[in-house]
């Protein structure tokens, strides 16, 4: 029996249908030179994790598991070619996804985490270019503030909230920024004389890598922090 496995269904118990078609075999990761260079910490992360081979449907994941104290936790993640869209991403963006696929979901995850209640994070076919569904929303928030709008056409999204927040770097300079219009999340800062509720920094954060860098810190910090007491 694939016991991590069975403890992603049993934590994300909606993901996979009855009817679905699921094959499962033991897996193996390898990563680049490259990539251990770009994301030292989370390619320590991935390299600790075991690994499960999963097609549901014939769509291919990963299921990266670790151990905290009793229970196991992790990521599946979906794995696609580069071919999958013509969007433009970030070259460490477009590594990352050659090395290790994006995450589809999260199981027993640690707190505040980046990954928490999000649609998915990094995976190329979901990512969208500008600010979306919240044009007329932030064009609004500029006009009824008297505030200049700053140029999206160089946004790429790259996570998506349940609640509709989105994660997103500029191509240009890589800043990353978040857009919510709802939130309470304390490690975010109003971007100067852009309108509340619209643009926001993350605190520590001013690149792709920065951002991936601590999602990895933040899942480390979970395993060692629940590590079986002897």
């Amino acid at each position: 029996m694939f016991t991590d496995f069975e403890d992603f269904k049993s934590d994300i118990s909606s993901f996979i249908k009855p009817a679905d078609n699921v094959k499962v075999t033991d897996g193996t990761v390898i990563t680049s030179i490259h990539f251990a260079e770009s994301f030292p910490t989370l390619n320590r992360l991935i390299n600790r994790a075991r690994v499960l081979d999963i097609e549901i449907n014939n769509i291919a994941y990963k299921l990266y598991s670790w151990t905290t104290g009793t229970e196991s936790c992790g990521w599946l993640c979906k794995i696609e070619p580069a071919s999958i869209s013509n969007i433009e991403l970030l070259p460490e963006h477009q590594l990352l996804l050659d090395n290790i696929g994006g995450i589809q979901e999260s199981y027993n995850q640690p707190e505040g985490a980046f990954t928490n209640n999000q649609n998915f994070l990094f995976i190329k076919s979901e990512c969208t270019r500008g600010t979306g569904y919240w044009t007329e929303y932030y064009h609004d928030m500029c006009e009824n503030t008297d505030t200049k709008p700053i140029p999206v056409g160089n946004l790429i999204s790259f996570v998506y909230e349940a609640n509709g927040a989105q994660t997103m770097y500029d191509l240009k300079t890589k800043q990353v920024y978040l857009f919510s219009h709802d939130h309470s999340f304390d490690y975010v800062t109003f971007l100067e004389g852009q309108p509340e509720y619209t643009f926001h920094y993350i605190n520590g954060v001013n690149n792709f890598i920065d951002y991936t860098e601590m999602l990895a810190n933040q899942w480390t910090n979970h395993l060692e922090n629940r590590l079986p007491t002897t």
